[in-house]
């Protein structure tokens, strides 16, 4: 077995679902070998989205993570990640720009039903049953289930099937979730690559029966694809399309024949078509295979809100160990976030779009920054009056990871000044920019 800490295993995993749909979203729709081929973080695509920024894959994986940590209520898990999924659908909670830029039809169909009957249920299982409705949104974001249930296998795949009813029913969506988090299981275990992949039978991590997938066999498509078609297929053979079948299928194809982390991503995204999401599922396996070490540093970096990132990361291994009260560096760092982001998306980026309110002035602008920036300091005044839950490392480390936080959203914000600035230039008459 590879020995690679688990911590390390688990943030790789987190941080390679994000920088592998980033990685992917430079190329997402287009054909494969009509473009210039993915060498590094480059952003652009479709959505015109910077480098390290990342799209509904990921975004949707941070919501899933946030909902299975809130531990402090009984409210039902599949209505704590929906209520998550339809804040980030309506405000762009945890998005990399701040908006819901993009989101499968699958997707919004179950979360639209979500909010018209959201008052109605005691869970939220709203996926389609059909075959036909078995696209990859649920497989995509499901990293944080085997993360933080990897010490309990048997109850992580029947989390991985819930979470993913509540978007994607289909048998062929659950079976794929199931095996998938196996793998992810199995990597964190420290197998081997060829342990993982053996053919000669199906893959059964520690803690899981030996007879689990005898008693609980999959479905034939997903059979014939963790019993390896992938090994005897290539391009055009293997396709990133949005059936999860084929988007598993690339992202083990990816996985098998490469031998580092960077080289997989490369080839997993370079298929193009639904890049970004073969190269998150490509990236929660690989990731926690290889480590988080073993992820280019360069693309670390680059990775928007990458310290709020690690911070759930370091939650999720944490909580993985002995469920408990979340700490108080992550509830503190969530709290900043959210206090953030409920500002930015509510009133900032609400302003900078045609409505009643819209910013008619450069000064009304910085006064809603100079706001935002009262808020940050209010939130992290409240650390004085929690002195004696909270050790000067820790405290360091909450302002400095805010710190960064807040940096991102300034980021967000130049972006959304200089779009301002190119309406009002554009307009017949424009209003006057007060500095």
């Amino acid at each position: 077995m590879n020995k690679i800490s688990l911590s390390d295993r688990i943030s790789g995993s987190l941080f390679g679902l994000l920088l592998c749909d980033s990685l992917g979203t430079a190329v997402e729709c287009q054909i494969s070998g009509s473009f210039d081929p993915v060498k590094s973080l480059r952003g652009g695509g479709k959505f015109q989205l910077k480098p390290g920024q990342f799209t509904d894959d990921g975004s949707m994986a941070l919501c899933l993570s946030i909902a299975l940590l809130d531990n402090e209520n009984n409210i039902h898990s599949s209505i704590k990640q929906m209520n998550l999924y339809q804040r980030w659908y309506e405000n762009g909670y945890l998005s990399s720009n701040g908006e819901c830029f993009d989101i499968g039809i699958t997707v919004r169909i179950a979360l639209n039903k979500f909010i018209s009957n959201s008052d109605q249920s005691e869970t939220a299982y709203y996926g389609n049953t059909s075959d036909k409705a078995s696209g990859n949104g649920s497989l995509m974001r499901l990293a944080p289930i085997p993360l933080l249930y990897y010490q309990d296998p048997s109850h992580a795949v029947i989390e991985a099937m819930n979470s993913s009813k509540t978007t994607h029913a289909s048998l062929l969506c659950l079976d794929s979730c199931r095996i998938y988090t196996a793998l992810i299981i199995g990597a964190l275990q420290g197998f081997s690559k060829d342990d993982l992949l053996n053919t000669d039978h199906l893959f059964v991590p520690n803690g899981l029966s030996n007879d689990y997938w005898i008693n609980n066999p999959l479905d034939a498509d997903v059979f014939k694809v963790i019993n390896g078609s992938y090994k005897q297929l290539n391009p055009p053979e293997i396709k990133a399309s949005g059936f999860v079948i084929e988007t598993m299928e690339a992202a083990l194809w990816a996985f098998y024949h490469t031998n580092s982390f960077e080289e997989g991503a490369l080839k997993a995204v370079n298929l193009g078509n639904d890049a970004d999401t073969v190269g998150a599922i490509y990236g929660m396996l690989a990731g926690a295979f290889y480590g988080i070490d073993h992820i280019p540093n360069e693309w670390k970096e680059k990775c928007y809100f990458n310290d709020l990132i690690q911070t759930i990361s370091d939650e999720l291994f944490r909580q993985s160990q002995i469920r408990t009260n979340v700490s108080i560096v992550y509830k503190k760092i969530l709290e900043v976030y959210d206090e953030l982001a409920k500002f930015y998306s509510g009133t900032i980026k609400r302003r900078v779009l045609p409505c009643p309110k819209q910013y008619k002035s450069m000064e009304e602008f910085n006064e809603d920054i100079q706001q935002l920036n009262s808020i940050y300091e209010n939130v992290l005044k409240s650390l004085d009056e929690d002195q004696e839950m909270i050790t000067n490392d820790e405290k360091q480390l909450i302002f400095n990871r805010s710190k960064t936080i807040l940096k991102q959203f300034l980021i967000l914000i130049e972006d959304d000044k200089h779009s301002l600035t190119i309406k009002w230039l554009r307009n017949v008459n424009p209003f006057s920019q007060k500095k």
